[in-house]
């Protein structure tokens, strides 16, 4: 029976195990697209970790038709020479290294609303759809092939173990093998045989140029989820008519920008969610082995697509960006140490903001250099109030640094306002991530007092050196006049509760939590109403745009009547008033849920000013905010302790 950790052949690639590091965009390249010494560690880090196979990011052979290109290009020996250092760091740790090359974004990027992309056809521009899409011209296309199998020789050269042709997802070479984007009539288009030319091509350039025995993967959506799209039976075709043309293993993905959550999952998708692929494959006859992906980073569930032979390898994509040691924990049996991805998306949210690519419960990645922790110079005493991600992820930094650290939590429960989170089934990721924080919390041997309450007096009786305010802030609670005619619950609390009386709900405010509280007061059976003011709903919320499109669509799918640009005007037995466009209408509502925000509580801090020397406040208790603040704010905190001042 096949396991995750054995050594394993797939074409001519021999693996010391099955788990490999997905590939996904890191944009800090070096100018000309080169892999920088910041990727190269990043990756460096993974293989340390116990990867059996690592993809650096998708790589574009040629910058000729996409000034904004992927993350990094191979189409020189300068570029060539830092995917070698690239390679030769990752095999010190036994790991190899497959390069995913690509064509380009074709109708998916983004350069401006003004140049128009070159597609398969003159298709619809996905970010700009008025603007039209340039046809490739044969001789580009041409042009294109040749470009490719000279990035393929170069990254061979500069000692890749694998190429993988990048044709999922919507991006340019599956524009090509799509009816929907490919209208052409020459013989390029058309018929499935003539739509795959391409792809023959461009593995026909790979071969001339690395030989016929180098291991080439392909990378293939069977079912692209929106109308017009390949369908599942479709897609099955497409890979009946590739399984002998000698590829290594077929990389199965799902989904298109249109329903990007399906590509790059969130938090709201169930684990495993795009293994019906590879069960379809499998009944279907295919012979190729699989790569499967798609929130697998339960062990358990990994290790079970392995040993019932659904799939030959497993990719770990987010899980990697959480946890760069997945597979050594797994190995040596340490599954409660492993940092779970919640699913929130904040590595897209970030890149595509502009920002440093980072993880919300891993503040080192991609700043694996940078962000060490160095031993304590001297010991000194920590206390950090409130034990939400902030609090708990500063207390355990702080002890990890060797610092004498005490953490008070008001209630009888550690998570803060994460325990509320991840009460919604479809939130499960979040209620794992808390119990991570718990359980890595008592590993350090810190002091936790629960049920103990911050006041001024009691923390200069304790007189710490360094005092790290994480408590939380304070839910925004309107005064609508009958207030006292009804129960009145806010969201967290309601949550925490896990129900709420009545069956007619009313959730005032269509923010991330009111809309998920929403959702799940409908997944016990309640009759659910959304009232938000503005506009629509989530419109103050920022994150990833994948997020967005699940949290709606799992919105869309629900029987929840949601009032947008409406007030709550009155609150009477039995019943809510609403206001929108000059008209009043009443709303049967046994429960009223408020769900309208929260604001930071600075008094505690303010209080020691003068009297603590360093006294630091992180998280919701500095402005309203997401666990990437408070999980990065709390690590550096405790990771800069010395150096700052108040």
């Amino acid at each position: 029976m096949p396991t995750l950790f054995e050594e394993v052949k797939i074409g001519n690639l021999e693996l010391k195990n099955r788990v490999v590091m997905a590939p996904m965009g890191f944009a800090h390249t070096d100018p000309d697209g080169g892999y920088s010494e910041r990727q190269i560690e990043y990756y460096v880090e993974r293989a340390r970790g116990g990867f059996g196979l690592i993809y650096p990011t998708a790589t574009m052979v040629t910058t000729e038709f996409e000034p904004a290109p992927m993350p990094n290009v191979l189409e020189n020996y300068s570029q060539a020479t830092r995917l070698a250092i690239l390679c030769e760091k990752v095999h010190h740790y036994g790991a190899k290294v497959c390069s995913q090359l690509s064509l380009g974004l074709g109708r998916v990027s983004f350069i401006d609303p003004y140049t128009a992309p070159k597609s398969a056809s003159e298709v619809p521009s996905f970010f700009f759809p008025n603007l039209m899409c340039t046809p490739y011209t044969k001789e580009e296309i041409k042009f294109l092939v040749e470009k490719f199998g000279n990035a393929a020789r170069l990254a061979k050269n500069a000692g890749v173990d694998a190429i993988e042709i990048h044709a999922y997802g919507g991006y340019l070479i599956d524009q090509f093998l799509t009816p929907l984007w490919n209208k052409r009539t020459d013989e390029y288009g058309g018929s499935l045989e003539n739509r795959l030319r391409i792809v023959y091509e461009l593995r026909d350039a790979v071969w001339n140029n690395c030989g016929k025995d180098f291991p080439l993967l392909i990378k293939l959506t069977p079912d692209h989820k929106i109308e017009g799209g390949r369908t599942l039976e479709e897609g099955i075709e497409m890979l009946k008519a590739l399984d002998d043309a000698g590829f290594a293993a077929f990389h199965l993905d799902l989904g298109t920008y249109e329903c990007w959550y399906n590509a790059v999952t969130t938090v709201y998708q169930e684990e495993g969610v795009q293994l019906y692929l590879a069960e379809a494959a499998k009944k279907a006859g295919i012979k190729t082995p699989l790569f499967v992906q798609g929130k697998l980073g339960d062990p358990v569930l990994a290790e079970k697509v392995v040993s019932t032979g659904l799939a030959e390898l497993i990719g770990l994509g987010h899980p990697s960006l959480t946890d760069p040691h997945w597979p050594a924990k797994v190995q040596q049996g340490r599954f409660e140490d492993i940092v779970p991805c919640i699913g929130c998306n904040e590595c897209i949210y970030t890149n595509l903001m502009n920002q440093r690519f980072a993880c919300a419960v891993n503040p080192r990645m991609g700043m694996e250099r940078d962000y060490n922790l160095s031993p304590a110079n001297e010991k000194l005493s920590v206390l950090v109030v409130g034990a939400g991600p902030g609090g708990i992820t500063a207390a355990i930094t702080a002890a990890e640094r060797g610092f004498e650290v005490e953490l008070w939590e008001k209630s009888n429960r550690l998570g803060g306002t994460l325990v509320a989170a991840g009460v919604p089934k479809f939130k499960e990721a979040v209620a794992k991530y808390v119990e991570y924080l718990r359980t890595q919390l008592y590993k350090r041997n810190v002091k936790v007092r629960l049920n103990k309450t911050a006041t001024t007096e009691e923390i200069l009786k304790k007189n710490p050196d360094a005092v790290i305010i994480a408590g939380g802030a304070k839910p925004i609670i309107p005064q609508i006049p009958g207030r006292e005619k009804m129960h009145v619950v806010e969201a967290t609390q309601m949550l925490l509760q896990g129900d709420c009386p009545g069956e007619k709900i009313v959730v005032l405010g269509g923010g991330l939590v009111g809309c998920e509280a929403a959702l799940h007061l409908e997944n016990l059976g309640k009759k659910v109403t959304i009232v938000e003011k503005l506009d629509d709903i989530l419109q103050t919320v920022k994150h990833a745009t994948n997020n967005d499109q699940a949290l709606r669509h799992l919105l869309s799918e629900s029987n929840i009547t949601i009032h947008t640009g409406a007030l709550l005007s009155a609150i009477d037995t039995g019943k809510v008033t609403i206001e929108k466009d000059g008209q009043k209408t009443d709303l049967p509502c046994d429960t009223l849920i408020i769900a309208i925000g929260y604001h930071a509580d600075k008094s505690l801090a303010q209080s020691l000013k003068g009297k603590i020397d360093k006294v630091f406040t992180i998280g919701d208790n500095l402005r309203p905010a997401k666990v990437i603040d408070a999980v990065h704010e709390g690590f550096h905190t405790a990771r800069l302790l010395e150096e700052l001042t108040t």
